[in-house]
């Protein structure tokens, strides 16, 4: 009879855990809405997946190494923190027929299930009665962190199952000595998100460490032996996962964009911000009560809850934690988010204690009155809206009460205040965050199946690019979004990207900035960007000056511009880098249209690039208000059409607000200075077309509060002859292999120069006729190399740096599982 009463409670509780994940699902998606945000779960969490599948199937590898379709053709582990080798990802090559966005979505929604089922699993394993496994289990299902990520940063969250799996791993090692789901869980975690891992293996080691007891007599070798006992389980999963990490790192090493650095005030003095633990989807997105139950649980007598506890409450308040659980690259909350479960602990340990009579009155008074002082450092230390104060002081009294009330009348008072108050907090995060999510129509519309036909129409080898045209918010849509491997896109938005093609873009030609946020290597229209990637067609609903519409699929045009750049050709018009880095910035594209720039002392031309400088005035110096459009008149009597190079500063007079400026459609932004990745555009800079004998052009002024000054503009032109002599001789190289490899044929009339448009990088291997060539840098970001004159055999090999050593300590660290896995075979049947 009590098994049947304990089997109907689990049904009822389980059943619980899995509708709160599918409400929440519900209300996202109800009236037209796809559960997933418009910038970063569009752009990259559902794309990057899309890329990966669809190389697997080009190239049949799963282990690949470069990325040509991505930013030019970048190192694949520079996107590794996207689910490379995320083993919930890789089930999806077998299911070719899901779309990824359905797949995506249905994924996070079971992730989401599978959180609190396996809290609940944890917790109820032996440690806590049912029901405050229960409660602490809808504590994790309802954390902000966890609600709001499933449909925006999945990678926040979505290894907290692996996570949960490892702690009950954990338990079932200790207990048995079986420690394979420890091991394979560690390894999961790890491949899913080796970002989060990190606090994950933290969290692990703390909930293992917490509950070592120390007996008379034992000499610090006897620790050290029984952490290695408890641990090596562990440390064999990270082993195993190194054929990953180790070229991960050396990507990061080299691609990852730099951050301020952090004094030693700044990671040493304590930092009392409650976003870290309440309330925000970047911290773990707690309510009041878990700040209170953190606080009571270290006036604990000594047990693991209150070790446990005094750790979490050391780690929250020094930033140096917080600094060294984000890999020492910045001050981020989000690094907590993996330490969830062992907040659901302490819930279950407190709901218990209250249910059972155990919580003294000095444990709870000292909970709240330490609570009660934090918040009111912070409050006063920190800036927050009226809104949110009187919030939490409401949430800090209900919460008091509540305790008060469980201890002496209702014992699920205080349990159910908390998830009241979570649940709420869920319910307007929902509501506010409809106005992120992408609706079906815009899904629809991005991924309309004429856009890959179309795409897919103008494949031809390699030899040129193609890319896709739309609106503001489509662009930086498929800024990731691959149709078809050899569309070879020169955007890319990742955390990590190739440092010198980065460096050429804004810094070299000075690309205009469309968007908000720097790691984004933006849709630009620059003609001379375009001409010199060797973007040939473009695909949507518009295209930039120099492109003429060819075909329509549907609703969907082609056009073309047949007088780019091969994406490789050899010629024989050199500049040295020297000079050219002596040139102004519209001089430097110029130069660029008629001759390749070598990092030699040799060169085939001489500089005579002039971009006159031209009187110029925009209608409007000073913008207080809303959105306004204006004219930009241009000193022109040119009788053929030039490029117009146009610069100017902004002083942004509203800093917490964005400012936008486009000219002739071309966009530019300054970020607000509160951005995550603030971009630091004060200076706009505009490359376009101008017609002969054109001096108008028209202006979009955004809504903000800015001033534009020192206003220049030049007027250019490139020889169109050197051009078309400068691109006579392209070279097609086939990607063949693994992806990592391409090969095609060169020919070299009286010797010069292969250039390509591919980001340089120095563990690409060159083979001229068989024999390995330097490699060079081109156009002062590109691949290149001087070839002798004569037909020539090129192939040109990628190996991502560590990946050869990562799979060597990966087979090590087999052989030494299978060693241990034969040692304990043998221990068992007595034969050691």
């Amino acid at each position: 009879m009590a098994k049947a009463t304990k089997n109907r409670e689990d049904i009822l509780y389980l059943s619980i855990l899995i509708i709160i994940p599918l409400i929440l699902y519900i209300l996202k998606t109800r009236n037209g809405y796809l559960a997933g945000s418009e910038i970063d779960w569009l752009g990259q969490h559902i794309v990057f997946p899309d890329y990966f599948r669809k190389l697997f199937y080009e190239t049949g590898t799963l282990f690949p190494q470069f990325a040509a379709e991505l930013g030019g053709g970048q190192n694949i582990y520079n996107f590794a923190y996207y689910g490379l080798f995320n083993p919930l990802y890789l089930l999806s090559y077998m299911l070719p027929f899901i779309k990824m966005t359905t797949y995506i979505q249905a994924l996070a929604l079971l992730e989401h299930i599978a959180d609190g089922i396996l809290c609940y699993c944890w917790l109820g394993r032996g440690h806590f009665r049912r029901r405050e496994s229960f409660y602490a289990s809808v504590m994790l299902a309802l954390a902000a962190s966890v609600t709001y990520h499933s449909s925006m940063q999945l990678m926040f969250v979505n290894y907290m199952p692996f996570l949960l799996l490892a702690l009950i791993g954990y338990d079932r090692y200790c207990e048995n000595g079986k420690y394979g789901l420890l091991t394979v869980s560690v390894l999961c975690m790890i491949l899913t998100s080796f970002y989060f891992a990190v606090g994950g293996l933290a969290a692990l080691f703390i909930y293992g460490a917490c509950g070592y007891r120390h007996e008379k007599g034992a000499s610090v070798w006897g620790m050290i032996k029984w952490f290695w006992y408890r641990y090596y389980p562990a440390l064999l999963g990270c082993l195993l996962s190194l054929f990953y990490l180790v070229p991960v790192y050396f990507a990061m090493s080299a691609g990852r964009t730099g951050h301020a650095a952090q004094s030693l005030k700044e990671l040493l003095v304590p930092d009392i911000r409650l976003h870290k633990l309440l309330y925000s989807g970047y911290g773990m997105g707690l309510s009041v009560a878990a700040l209170i139950l953190l606080c009571a649980s270290i006036f604990y007598r000594r047990c693991r809850e209150k070790y446990m506890a005094a750790t979490l409450f050391l780690l929250l308040l020094f930033p140096v934690f917080d600094w060294l659980l984000n890999g020492t690259l910045y001050l981020r909350d989000k690094a907590f988010i993996p330490f969830l479960p062992l907040m659901c602990w302490l819930a279950a340990s407190f709901f218990y204690r209250i249910g059972s009579r155990l919580l003294r009155a000095r444990e709870a008074v000292g909970g709240c009155v330490l609570a009660g002082v934090l918040l009111t450092v912070s409050l006063l230390t920190n800036t927050y809206v009226r809104q949110e104060q009187y919030f939490i002081y409401i949430d800090f009294a209900v919460c008091a009460a509540a305790i008060a009330i469980s201890m002496y009348c209702w014992k699920k008072a205080v349990s159910t205040v908390m998830l009241a108050v979570m649940a709420l907090l869920c319910v307007g995060q929902v509501t506010l965050l409809k106005e992120e999510l992408v609706t079906k129509a815009e899904m629809e519309r991005i991924e309309s199946p004429a856009i890959g036909k179309a795409v897919e129409s103008v494949q031809g080898g390699g030899s040129y690019r193609t890319e896709t045209r739309d609106g503001y918010s489509a662009n930086k849509a498929n800024q990731n979004k691959v149709w078809v491997c050899g569309q070879n896109l020169t955007t890319v938005y990742s955390s990590i990207s190739n440092p010198y093609y980065s460096s050429f873009r804004s810094k070299v030609l000075h690309l205009s900035k469309p968007s908000r946020n720097s790691l984004m290597a933006d849709t630009v229209d620059s003609p001379v960007f375009l001409k010199i990637m060797g973007v040939r067609y473009i695909v949507g609903s518009r295209a930039p000056d120099g492109y003429k519409k060819i075909n329509r699929y549907g609703d969907v045009n082609i056009y073309e511009n047949n007088e780019v750049a091969p994406s490789v050709y050899v010629t024989d018009q050199i500049m040295t880098e020297e000079d050219f880095l002596t040139l102004s910035w519209p001089e430097r594209q110029l130069a660029m249209l008629r001759t390749a720039v070598a990092d030699t002392k040799e060169a085939a031309v001489e500089s005579k690039e002039r971009a006159a400088e031209v009187d110029v005035h925009m209608s409007a110096s000073r913008i207080k208000g809303s959105a306004s459009s204006g004219i930009l008149t241009v000193d022109n009597d040119r009788e053929e059409d030039a490029y117009l190079f146009l610069e100017f500063d902004v002083k942004n007079n509203k800093a917490a607000r964005d400012v936008t400026v486009t000219v002739n459609g071309e966009q530019n932004k300054l970020s607000a200075d509160n951005a995550a990745y603030y971009n630091a555009n004060t200076t706009f800079h505009y490359t376009s077309l101008l017609s002969a004998g054109e001096n108008e052009v028209p202006v979009e002024y955004g809504e903000g509060d800015y001033e534009i000054s020192n206003v220049h503009a030049w007027i250019g032109r490139a020889d169109e002859k050197e051009t078309r002599n400068l691109y006579s001789s392209p070279v097609s190289l086939n990607v063949t292999g693994a992806g990592n490899v391409l090969e095609g044929t060169a020919r070299s009339g009286n010797g010069g120069w292969l250039v390509t448009s591919i980001p340089y990088d120095e563990n690409f291997k060159l083979y001229v006729d068989g024999r390995q060539e330097k490699i060079h840098k081109i156009n002062t970001a590109f691949i290149g190399a001087p070839l002798k004159e004569g037909v020539h055999q090129v192939r040109l090999v990628y190996e991502a740096k560590g990946r050869t050593a990562g799979i060597a300590a990966t087979l090590a660290a087999l052989g030494i599982l299978g060693a241990d896995l034969i040692r304990r075979k043998r221990r068992l049947h007595g034969k050691i």
